[in-house]
């Protein structure tokens, strides 16, 4: 499909084809995967999507302006179900497989895929726990294994038991009168919430820490390191 201010489309929203409308304001060109990312709203239900254009080399102005000179193509378009970010800074976290995995697991958020998004917080916990070399045969005794204190080790273990609930439909998930709760939405955004305090926690802290005036003595200890 070329580009176009609209486009006829199954709308991911209302299961419905009908007109998407180009949001201007939104168009940018990602460095990362060299595509133009450009917005669409559903005229039917108002549903936001996303576009991932293929074009030559040219600027977003250069884009619109000239249709049909860039062989632009449309690759992909997805539901923008929600704009979840993460408080921590990704650049501290140290180990590149961990943020890689919690990055997807807002991505899955952000797109309505609850289940995944679970699926991908709980692995990103397993990849910390690896890379820490932590012990134990499962994620359980392998959190247990570390020196972080007893309430992050909870948080981790609810993440770890939201991405159980998203893998396995046996899985279930109670409040405190033990009646059964099924809200999927929920659970993710508190795997990616607990999951953000917890990189805050080890990684933001040590950061401020490292970057504040040092005595003397600390000084010392630096050098002699």
């Amino acid at each position: 499909m070329s580009y176009s201010n609209t486009l006829s489309l199954n709308c991911p929203h209302c299961d419905t084809k009908c007109q998407f409308i180009v949001i201007e304001q939104g168009h940018k060109r990602c460095k990362n995967d060299k595509k133009h990312h450009i917005p669409y709203i559903c005229t039917n239900c108002q549903g936001l999507i996303a576009t991932k254009w293929t074009a030559d080399n040219c600027s977003p102005d250069n884009f619109r302006g000239n249709p049909t000179g860039y062989s632009q193509l449309l690759d992909i378009y997805y539901p923008i179900v929600g704009d979840w970010k993460p408080r921590v800074n990704l650049q501290l976290i140290k180990e590149e497989d961990v943020k890689t995995d919690f990055h997807e697991a807002i991505n899955c958020y952000n797109n309505g895929f609850y289940n995944a998004s679970m699926l991908m917080a709980r692995r990103a916990i397993q990849q910390e726990m690896l890379n820490n070399k932590a012990k134990g045969g499962n994620l359980y005794q392998q959190i247990e294994s570390t020196g972080i204190s007893r309430k992050l080790k909870s948080l981790l273990h609810k993440v770890k038991n939201f991405g159980n609930n998203g893998a396995h439909p046996d899985f279930c998930l109670f409040d405190e009168d033990g009646n059964q709760i099924i809200d999927k939405h929920e659970f993710a955004k508190l795997s990616l919430e607990f999951l953000d305090r917890y990189f805050a926690d080890e990684y933001e802290i040590d950061s401020l820490v490292e970057s504040a005036p040092k005595s003397q003595k600390e000084l010392k200890e630096v050098q002699n390191k």
